[in-house]
């Protein structure tokens, strides 16, 4: 009887040895499976959705600044003389207080109506930020602006036109 459990046995053994190795790599395979189920379904929640960017705003909107800019420029002199007119493209940031800072001139008309616009820029009260999602972001603003000599008059044109660009 005891012969007869060991062949059994040892017929039984390499099956076993099967059994548990395939129990083995369907338990392996079942975990990898249910972690890249959980990863992909963490990743799915992570991913971000649509962002909501608003613009930064001059206070009291486009026509105040409009207004603010044509009050305050001082067409110079010397181009005054010349009859300097064209259109020239400005740039600065809106801190996410609302100041402005790093103002540039990107395309120049007349070194003289360049220092005033510079002047001008850097003198604009605060804006209302930009927001992303409702937090407040740093923004880049780039600004055409035409300017006109008018012999009529002592006060020349001024046409800001706004464009934006996110930084």
């Amino acid at each position: 009887m005891n012969t007869l459990f060991r062949i059994s046995l040892d017929k039984f053994i390499p099956v076993m040895k099967k059994v548990v190795l395939l129990s083995f790599f369907i338990f392996l395979f079942g975990s990898v499976s249910a972690q890249k189920d959980s990863a992909s379904a963490a990743a799915a929640d992570s991913v971000p959705k649509e962002d909501v960017i608003t613009q930064p705003e001059f206070k009291g909107g486009i026509e105040k600044m409009y207004e603010y800019i044509s009050n305050n420029f001082r067409y110079p002199d010397e181009a005054k003389k010349r009859s300097v007119n064209g259109k020239m493209e400005v740039e600065f940031t809106v801190e996410k207080s609302g100041d402005i800072t790093y103002v540039g001139i990107l395309k120049g008309l007349d070194y003289s109506i360049d220092d005033e616009v510079l002047r001008l820029l850097k003198a604009m009260p605060r804006w209302t930020p930009a927001t992303k999602n409702g937090v407040p972001v740093r923004y880049k603003v780039c600004m055409p602006i035409t300017i006109r000599a008018s012999r009529r008059s002592q006060k020349s044109g001024l046409e800001p036109e706004a464009s934006y660009r996110d930084e």
